[in-house]
């Protein structure tokens, strides 16, 4: 027969093995918590330009009112006398502003990113190696961009090193050698992405609003695997062109954008992801007219964005 003393003694041990248990949930949980937390933010470091969305789940958006800046930038393309189509995405909530962002130009060489693109997939299926030797023919030469074309026919090349020469000096000669492998690569990403494949004179034609696609892609690595969406991003953050997005931005900002550029037709581009932290952007701007002006018109728009991004208190 249990005393007084031994049942009170026998309820204490019960509590002890319930505190116990329950203190082991508790640590194990936090333990695991803080594992799935350090495993994201590896991920996140090793993959600094996709979006931290692919590595989470439920990641809570911010909301911000975009109106006065959608204002400032309605207000400014109006005074601009030329052809000017802008279209911005804020990502962290899918906020957008388009001004004349359906207007449809040139491409020009904003096709070398869906190119770069194609061939990092082309990698993922086992199809070639980014270490695979090229050979540059009389055909590909092309001095207007880059300078690759001065190493003649007969040069061999890796993979690799055409991609980087094609998106960071935006060379056409290393575009040429790439196209003449996957001369179809336009229809495979754009019919993958959904795109309209639009063209005039076998020149293909897009909007602002559309070819943001492209750079929506390589953020939330919706075509290429993290790592590959990553490199090119990371590549395109290295283009030795920036008087036009860049121009509007400190410098101490990553930008990953390209640039295109048809001057007989003054057609005039430069597309991207504008790196505010935790605030980050796409930008597609695009003017028909003339150099000088299109520089201008885009570092205006670039800065007024920036500017109303970096300083505006988001509120949760």
């Amino acid at each position: 027969m249990l005393t007084p003393k031994s049942i009170l003694l026998l309820f204490l041990l019960v509590i002890s093995i319930g505190a116990n248990v329950a203190l082991s949930r508790v640590l194990f949980t936090k333990s695991k918590d803080e594992a799935i937390t350090t495993k994201i933010r590896q991920l996140e470091n090793k993959y600094a330009f996709v979006s931290p969305r692919v590595f989470q789940e439920n990641a809570n958006d911010v909301i911000v009112n975009f109106t006065p800046l959608r204002n400032d930038i309605k207000s400014y393309t109006d005074e601009v006398l030329n052809d000017i189509g802008i279209y911005f995405e804020y990502l962290p909530s899918g906020t957008s502003i388009g001004v004349n962002d359906r207007n449809e130009f040139y491409q020009a060489s904003l096709i070398k990113v869906p190119m770069a693109m194609v061939m990092y997939k082309r990698v993922e299926s086992g199809d070639i190696k980014l270490t695979d030797k090229l050979t540059i023919k009389d055909e590909h030469i092309d001095d207007a961009f880059g300078s690759l074309w001065k190493k003649g026919p007969g040069f061999t090349l890796t993979v690799q090193e055409a991609i980087d020469a094609m998106l960071v000096d935006s060379d056409n000669t290393a575009y040429k050698v790439l196209f003449s492998k996957y001369p179809t690569f336009l229809d495979e990403i754009f019919d993958y992405l959904d795109l309209p494949k639009d063209s005039d004179n076998k020149l293909p034609i897009v909007s602002p609003k559309n070819y943001a696609s492209i750079f929506r892609a390589l953020y939330l690595s919706a075509y290429l695997t993290p790592q590959h969406s990553n490199e090119v991003l990371e590549i395109l953050q290295h283009t030795n062109f920036s008087n036009k997005i860049p121009a509007g931005i400190p410098k101490n900002v990553p930008v990953a954008h390209k640039i295109g550029v048809l001057r007989p037709e003054k057609i005039f581009s430069d597309c991207g992801i504008v790196y505010v932290p935790k605030r980050p952007y796409i930008l597609c701007a695009m003017v028909r007219g003339s150099e000088e002006q299109a520089n201008e018109q885009i570092s205006t728009v670039s800065r007024m964005i920036y500017e109303f991004v970096s300083q505006k208190r988001i509120e949760n």
